[in-house]
């Protein structure tokens, strides 16, 4: 998702705003100055930078990832197909290209996989600073079953906030 994002920030910085205009309106806005006093040139190497200080600043939260053992782990429940694990915050979920500490990775070390690797238990992720149930696949049955569920929206995710302030509903759904 981040090389996706990354791509299209780098081709929309480099490619003149001319070229996704109609030619019509290209006229118009040479001659609107309400266009041109709020609207600020900003170069492919302004976006770039700001594109590559973003980075480094998720590659350091990454790297902040607490390192989990196996008594570190709060199991839900496990059989020989899944093991469900409840993720605490701080916590990657998989690693990165970096190996940071993650959630996958422990749980491998712990209970292993058909598959041979921590990327072949992964059937969904949850953010770093999100605490919650992860399910973790044992055998590639059970990673190809679960995906699919997931995939097709037969599993609903339920999520609760911490908020401040008056909230007028006990509860609410976001779509």
């Amino acid at each position: 998702m981040r090389l996706i994002c990354g791509l299209a920030l780098l081709a929309a910085a480099t490619t003149p705003a001319v070229a996704f205009t109609p030619a019509s309106r290209v006229a118009a806005w040479g001659s609107s100055t309400a266009l041109q006093s709020t609207v600020e040139a900003v170069s492919g190497a302004e976006i770039k930078a700001k594109y590559d200080a973003a980075l480094e600043k998720m590659k350091a939260k990454d790297a902040s990832s607490a390192a989990l053992s196996k008594e570190d782990l709060k199991i839900v429940y496990e059989d020989e197909h899944i093991v469900v694990v409840d993720k605490p915050s701080g916590v990657l979920s998989v690693s990165g290209k970096d190996g940071s500490p993650s959630l996958a990775g422990a749980v491998f070390e712990a209970y292993g996989c058909e598959g041979g690797s921590a990327d072949k238990m992964v059937v969904h992720r949850l953010g770093m600073d999100t605490s919650g149930l992860i399910v973790f696949a044992r055998t590639m049955a059970a990673l190809r079953g679960m995906n699919s569920a997931f995939r097709t929206r037969k599993v609903t995710r339920t999520y609760e906030a911490l908020v401040c302030g008056h909230v007028e509903q006990d509860s609410g759904v976001i779509d």
